[in-house]
């Protein structure tokens, strides 16, 4: 099994922002997957299915940003996965590892195999979030890598302890000059300006092209193809 967690903050306050991204790029895949979020209880919304390496469940914690990580470790509880870092392999997330992995849950579920058997590896979240630290329209797909200040990627390396799982990181920030410090959450829990709703309805979309890639044939190829320095020119 394969999971996805998009990063943003719940309710129509916060659709539109900066910060949001995520969220859009996730439900931008769950579209191109024909999967449907459900509320999960308060915590989390889930979009549970088939991806194009097997059954993919897509999370939007509903925790607010820098509790990411909380709604995270509540579908582990309420679903029965473990959740945790990569182990130390070229790509953990290809598709013959999460085919091996959802194979391990059928049998341990069906009570089949011995108390001796190895127990099933931990779910590996691929997190997509938006990162000011990037121009508007860049993505930057890593298999591991410090939170960069993204609250919402500190809680969910928290949670999980460690830095080792893939992230795509959808740049936000603006083309010419670095948001300072003290700036970063206004800048951030603001809307996408007017002159930039074009691209940041192309990144989302991208995101999700990205995402797909990264579930089919693993981080590292899906960044060779995907990664990119700010945008394409837009149609006027």
């Amino acid at each position: 099994m394969q999971l996805v967690v998009g990063l943003g903050n719940p309710g129509p306050r916060y659709a539109a922002t900066r910060h949001n991204i995520g969220f859009r790029c996730l439900e931008m895949l769950a579209r191109r997957l024909r999967l449907d979020f459900t509320a999960a209880g308060p915590q989390y919304r889930a979009a549970v299915g088939d991806g194009p390496a097997g059954p993919v469940t897509l999370l939007q914690p509903w925790t607010y940003m820098n509790r990411s990580g909380d709604a995270l470790l509540a579908w582990a509880r309420e679903t029965g996965w473990r959740v945790g870092v990569a182990p130390d392999s070229p790509d953990p997330l290809s598709p013959e590892s999460a085919a091996a992995t959802t194979a391990a849950a059928e049998s341990a579920a069906a009570g089949e195999g011995t108390a001796a058997a190895a127990p099933v590896p931990a779910v590996v979240p691929i997190v997509v979030c938006d990162d000011l630290h990037l121009a508007l329209g860049s993505v930057r797909i890593r298999g591991r890598g410090s939170d960069g200040g993204q609250k919402g990627l500190a809680s969910v390396t928290q949670a999980i302890g460690g830095q080792s799982f893939p992230r795509v990181r959808l740049g936000v920030g603006p083309p010419d000059a670095a948001v300072p410090p003290i700036d970063w959450a206004d800048y951030v829990l603001a809307d996408f300006a007017a002159e930039e709703l074009a691209a940041a309805a192309e990144l989302a979309q991208y995101g999700a092209d990205a995402l797909l890639a990264v579930l089919a044939e693993g981080w590292p190829t899906a960044a060779v193809r995907y990664n990119r320095r700010g945008r394409p020119e837009l149609p006027g």
